[in-house]
């Protein structure tokens, strides 16, 4: 049932999901249920298909993509080290404007 999907729409749909799943602050659970899911990709992607069939149409063509993409196992590491991109960069994001913020409150504020 899975059809291919063209590689950039693959890394897109992953971008857009690995930002989400980021920004949601939901990457711990997020790679540790893609680790556990990852061995069984196959069979869970064609397990969605059965029991996600009735909502696939309202999803267009999204729904039936994320299912094609996730059944791959090579999709789903991807995914995860695509988090932990983001989520480290977001990290030291944080990190660098903290430090910045605290050398301000010390200039203004602590003399």
């Amino acid at each position: 049932m899975a059809m291919e999907v063209k590689p950039d729409k693959e890394a897109i749909l992953i971008d857009k999901l690995a930002r989400k799943i980021v920004e949601s602050g939901m990457e711990g659970p997020a790679i540790t249920i893609l680790q556990i899911i990852k061995p069984v990709s196959v069979i869970g992607g064609e397990l969605a298909y059965f029991y996600l069939a009735p909502f696939l149409p309202l999803l267009d063509d999204y729904g039936y993509d994320f299912l094609d993409i996730f059944e791959k196992r090579e999709n789903i590491e991807k995914l995860i080290k695509k988090v932990e991109k983001l989520y480290n960069e977001q990290a030291k994001n944080k990190k660098e404007k903290d430090s910045i913020i605290n050398r301000l409150k010390k200039l203004f504020w602590h003399n």
